[in-house]
């Protein structure tokens, strides 16, 4: 306990953000070059992942491919097959849905499938 405060106290007098590192060894040739290196690539691995957390990086990395496409609320959805899919909306329900969104007080828009 002496040892990790004292090293805490010389670490913050001589300024910490003046180490890169901190290097536990538990033998001389963990402070060789060579030791250091094997610490770089240590650092830099991957780290290793259980079934269930390679699949939610997969699942990430597949939202943040998607995501790199603007998002367009007044699109139709495409289908896998080309055709588009949406509702044709006429110019009045387009201007009850724009009021509706510029209201202050309660109101309701009813549409109707013909």
């Amino acid at each position: 306990m002496i040892y990790a405060s004292t090293r805490n106290s010389v670490t913050k007098s001589l300024g910490a953000t003046n180490f890169v590192d901190t290097i536990f060894a538990t033998s001389k040739e963990d402070v060789t070059p060579a030791g250091y290196a094997a610490h770089k690539r240590h650092l830099a691995a991957p780290k290793p992942l259980s079934a269930r957390e390679k699949e939610m990086a997969d699942i990430k990395a597949a939202e943040r491919e998607v995501g790199n496409a603007p998002y367009n609320a007044n699109a139709a959805r495409q289908s896998p097959f080309g055709a588009t899919v949406g509702l044709k909306w006429s110019d009045d329900v387009e201007a009850a849905v724009r009021n509706l969104a510029e209201a202050t007080e309660d109101h309701l828009v009813t549409m109707v499938s013909l």
